[in-house]
C-alpha cells in the first residue's frame, strides 16, 4: 500500500471518476494533474454530469468499449469533437476466467489494440485525456496501467488505484446484486492481485510493458510524448 490520495471528480450520475494526478512514480515525483482521467461509461451521466465532464476540457475521450456496447449504452459525450472509439477487443473474442486469465488473455490476444489505445493517450492534443469503458475497471484499468507503467508509476500505487474502483462502484453493485453473474469462475469484485498479475505477466512473457506495446505498434515517439504529457 502507498499513501496515494485519489483525486475523485464529481460528475453526477457517475461514481467512478478520478484524475490520476498525484499517483507516485518509482523514481520520485508524481503524475501531473489534469493529464489523465479514468471513469466508467459516460452513459451514466445526468445532465449536470455532462456539464461537469465537458467543463474539464478534454482534448481526447477514449471509449474502449465494443461497438455493440456503445449501441446499447450510448456515451453522453460522444458528440464532443474529442471523442474517439478505440476498442481493445474484437468481435468474437472470448473472455476467460478467472480474472487474471481474463486480463492476460485480453493482452496476449490484442497487443495492437492496446498499443493503439495507449498511443491515443500519447498523441492527443494538449489537454486532459479521459479513458473509459463500461465500469471503468477492467479494460480501463489495463490501458491506464500500461500507460502509467511506461512513465514509471509505482506498481503498488497502480494496485491501490485499481482497488479504488471496487469502493466507488460498491453502491451500484449492491443495487444490482440480483443481476450479478459469475462467468467461468471469476470472482466479483477483483482485487489488487489481478492488475499486479497482469503487469507481471507482461514482464515474464513479453520482456516488459514497453516491449509488449512496441510489438503492437507503439513507437518510441509515442513513449516520449506520453512521458512529456504525464510527468512533464
Amino acid at each position: 500500500m502507498t499513501d496515494y490520495t485519489p483525486l475523485h471528480l464529481d460528475w453526477p450520475g457517475c461514481l467512478n471518476v478520478r484524475d490520476l494526478g498525484g499517483l507516485p512514480l518509482t523514481g520520485g515525483g508524481t503524475v501531473r494533474e489534469r493529464t489523465l482521467v479514468r471513469s466508467e461509461s459516460p452513459s451514466f451521466l445526468t445532465d449536470d454530469g455532462v456539464v461537469a465532464a465537458t467543463a474539464y476540457g478534454f482534448s481526447r475521450i477514449i471509449d474502449l468499449r465494443r461497438p455493440e456496447e456503445i449501441e446499447q449504452y450510448p456515451s453522453r459525450l460522444a458528440e464532443l469533437p474529442a471523442h474517439l472509439h478505440v476498442p481493445v477487443q474484437a468481435a468474437g473474442d472470448p473472455e476467460e476466467g478467472p480474472w487474471v486469465h481474463l486480463y492476460t488473455g485480453l493482452l496476449d490476444r490484442r497487443p495492437e489494440l492496446f498499443a493503439r489505445a495507449v498511443g491515443a493517450v500519447a498523441d492527443a492534443p494538449e489537454g486532459p485525456v479521459l479513458v473509459h469503458c463500461a465500469a471503468g475497471k477492467d479494460r480501463t484499468g489495463l490501458v491506464v496501467a500500461l500507460a502509467l507503467s511506461l512513465v514509471g508509476a509505482d506498481l503498488d500505487a497502480l494496485a491501490d488505484d485499481y482497488e479504488i474502483t471496487n469502493q466507488r462502484l460498491a453502491p451500484r453493485y449492491a443495487a444490482r446484486a440480483a443481476d450479478r453473474e459469475v462467468l467461468a469462475g471469476r470472482e466479483i469484485p477483483p482485487t489488487r492481485h489481478v492488475i499486479v498479475g497482469a503487469m507481471e505477466h507482461l514482464r515474464t512473457q513479453h520482456g516488459s510493458v514497453e516491449a509488449y506495446l512496441s510489438r503492437g505498434g507503439l513507437t518510441p515517439g509515442h513513449i516520449r510524448a506520453l512521458r512529456s504529457r504525464l510527468i512533464g
